[in-house]
């Protein structure tokens, strides 16, 4: 064990614990100088000093506790960071509905194309948001950025829903694209915000099933996303109408909890960890808040390598498959439907059932995320998608009329064991893994590698299939999953960090 001071570890122990190793080994050199905790959770010389069990409260309620968070807090916690992400996952997914809508109503006018532009602006603005409000977040702090978030879905959303049929160079396409974009800036910068708040606002024992509840709100949007859809079509209202009010609908949440969200605390975690870095009370630079970053990010190469490839490949598939998940479900159960409006039925009653079967790997994960750990849960998902996506490439042929319904059971699996594995990990692990100082910065730049993934999966899935077929591309996506166990394997630890003893050992490479 080296005293450098350094974080990057070389020696490698074991297949996955490589990106803990050197905090361990500083953890043992505070107990050799007499700093190792010996007293109960955020105490210290007698004194309390706030934890990651300290909870996030509003102004009317600051009154810290370090004990279990209780269920108030911990719902009104799903609520102010969960609500955002519902929305996130709305808008994010109804994209693919409103598209098959615009594409009925102007064949001429939404070619793929066409669709490809709008569903890339979103994910490029997620990517954009991700990065900046995760710096911004580790800079100016999670309470304003949070709000901020709030207010790009808001305008981002509604002005998707009001943009007009033109003839020109800004064409209807161009104006959604845009709209998409600022939507997406505000959807990515919810990524990092989000998961940090509910990390740094729970104790060690349930800071995982807060991160996954939050996180299976996705779900919910996902869902809701068809259920409105199904809804309007079936009070026989105009299409014309109903993509508009889908992508309007994408503002409701975030609109709800701004309100919330401004009356929010600064998190305890972050305002310690800008003790003895500002002067006299006042922020510091951004330059010095990055050269202090960039020294930490530099000591956390093993486990950066770990949250952003594994986030990446599982992307590929995750959202390579789910924008066009109708698409696929065209393909695998045929339809008789013989007008615009009976089509776009078929296809939103396709995304429901893919969601349905997919939804119960979210509360599978908040039920287990504890005890199984996010490691095995990871790499078992991989795995298990993987076995799914090999059976719908070589079982499509064989399994057809009536049994094609078990190639959509056996898809709709892929979506449960990545819910019920990567997908709720990898939005995870990155809060859990690094110093409150970069907490937002890394887990915003994972996640922008993961819509990278995204991007690749989107762009790459339609001009595939029609060189190669459809069953390529399912055998494609079933070798990235096994690429996201690899990667699982020698780059993700099967440990679960006190927050608090993370920053404690960071502090000696400032």
């Amino acid at each position: 064990c080296s005293s450098s001071g350094e974080l990057g570890s070389t020696r490698i122990c074991g297949n996955n614990e490589a990106s803990v190793a050197s905090v361990h080994c500083h953890l043992s050199l505070l107990e050799q100088r007499g700093m190792s905790k010996k007293q109960p959770d955020g105490v210290q010389d007698g004194f309390f000093t706030p934890t990651e069990g300290t909870p996030l409260l509003d102004k009317d309620n600051a009154v810290p506790h370090h004990k279990e968070t209780s269920f108030r807090e911990y719902s009104r916690q799903i609520v102010i960071a969960g609500t955002g992400f519902l929305a996130d996952a709305y808008d994010l997914f109804v994209i693919d509905l409103v598209m098959s809508i615009l594409h009925r109503i102007h064949p001429e006018g939404v070619g793929s194309t066409d669709k490809s532009l709008i569903a890339s602006s979103t994910l490029i603005g997620a990517v954009t948001g991700q990065v900046l409000f995760g710096c911004l977040g580790d800079w100016i702090g999670r309470k304003m950025t949070f709000l901020v978030t709030c207010i790009l879905i808001v305008f981002g959303a509604l002005g998707s829903a009001c943009v007009v049929w033109t003839e020109g160079p800004f064409s209807l396409v161009v104006q959604l694209a845009l709209c998409r974009f600022l939507l997406g800036v505000g959807v990515g910068g919810e990524y990092p915000l989000a998961a940090t708040i509910a990390a740094e606002s729970s104790d060690k024992a349930t800071r995982g099933r807060l991160i996954a509840t939050v996180f299976s709100m996705q779900g919910w949007g996902m869902l809701l996303s068809c259920i409105f859809t199904l809804l309007f079509l079936a009070c026989g209202m105009p299409l014309e109408i109903i993509w508009r009010l889908l992508l309007a609908l994408g503002a409701v949440p975030s609109a709800a909890v701004i309100y919330l969200r401004a009356k929010m605390e600064e998190t305890e975690m972050f305002r310690k960890s800008q003790e003895g870095h500002t002067e006299e009370g006042t922020r510091a630079s951004f330059a010095k808040h990055a050269e202090r970053a960039w020294t930490m990010l530099k000591q956390y190469w093993h486990p950066m390598v770990g949250t952003t490839m594994t986030w990446l490949l599982l992307d590929v598939t995750f959202y390579g498959m789910g924008s066009f998940k109708s698409r696929i479900g065209g393909f695998l159960v045929q339809s008789n439907a013989t007008t615009p409006r009976e089509e776009i039925w078929h296809e939103a009653m396709l995304a429901t059932v893919v969601v349905c079967v997919a939804i119960p790997g979210y509360l599978l994960s908040i039920c287990f995320i504890e005890t199984i750990g996010r490691y095995r849960l990871q790499f078992g998902g991989f795995i298990a998608m993987a076995v799914s996506f090999f059976f719908c490439a070589f079982f499509r042929p064989v399994l057809t009329g009536d049994l094609r319904w078990i190639l959509m059971l056996a898809f709709g699996l892929t979506f449960l064991f990545s819910n019920f594995g990567p997908n709720t990990t990898t939005f995870a692990i990155p809060v859990e893994v690094y110093p409150t100082v970069i907490r937002a910065t890394c887990h915003g730049i994972s996640a922008a590698a993961g819509k990278v993934g995204a991007v690749i999966g989107a762009a790459a899935f339609s001009p595939m299939e029609e060189a190669f077929g459809l069953g390529t591309v399912l055998i494609s996506c079933g070798v990235v999953a096994l690429l996201g166990a690899v990667f699982t394997f020698f780059f993700t630890a099967d440990e679960v960090l006190d927050l608090s003893k993370l920053d404690e050992a960071s502090k000696s490479i400032n």
